[in-house]
């Protein structure tokens, strides 16, 4: 039996369960869509909320619409024409970008050639030497059969040259004096 052919059902009951119990069936889908599609213009004359729930006494609703037929009444004139305040005969923003740079000259620029690259600084003839000690320090660390010496001094003269070259590396750097910009401070302030 389709469920709108229920006398005893309100409006606001769930439809019943179909044939396994648990689920309603396409049908009764369908029809109980097309009773509420079908009671949304009519005013309702059964309760359809619980008893404890009342709505508080008053004057009645109305029986119509709230607004008048027309529509409703706004607290603004109507609008003509374009909402935007555009007359048809301003141009579009589209056509301000069609014309956008036409007033521009149309000769290319000169190509872009840059400065020559400043000279690469010179390198100190102590550096050099610095570095290539270290490079024979280690060299000669691994491999302590390049000198016609002993093993264990071959070894020290590995360890005296690495530790020399980055002494003499080290020394070279310039120190900061008070004239030098400090880095910004951004550890926390207390």
């Amino acid at each position: 039996m389709p469920a709108t052919d229920d006398p005893d059902r309100t409006p606001a009951e769930p439809a019943r369960p179909g044939p396994s119990g648990n689920e309603a069936t396409p049908e009764q889908v369908d029809a109980e869509f097309a009773r509420i599609v079908a009671g949304f213009d009519t005013p309702l004359t059964t309760r359809t909320w619980p008893a404890g729930e009342e709505p508080p006494a008053g004057p009645p609703a109305p029986a119509g619409p709230v607004w008048p037929a027309g529509g409703p009444i706004l607290n603004r004139p109507a609008l003509t024409g374009d909402p935007r305040g555009v007359s048809p005969g301003d141009p579009s923003l589209l056509d301000s970008l069609d014309t956008f740079g036409s007033g521009l000259p149309d000769d290319t620029p000169d190509e872009f050639v840059p400065p020559p690259p400043p000279p690469l600084p010179r390198v100190p003839f102590a550096a050099i030497v610095a570095v290539l000690s270290i490079v024979f320090g280690f060299v000669l660390f691994f491999d302590t059969r390049l000198l016609p010496f002993n093993d264990r001094v071959s070894m020290l003269f590995a360890l005296v040259c690495i530790l020399g070259g980055a002494t003499a590396l080290i020394m070279r750097l310039r120190p900061g004096d008070e004239d030098d910009e400090l880095p910004p401070d951004d550890g926390a302030v207390v």
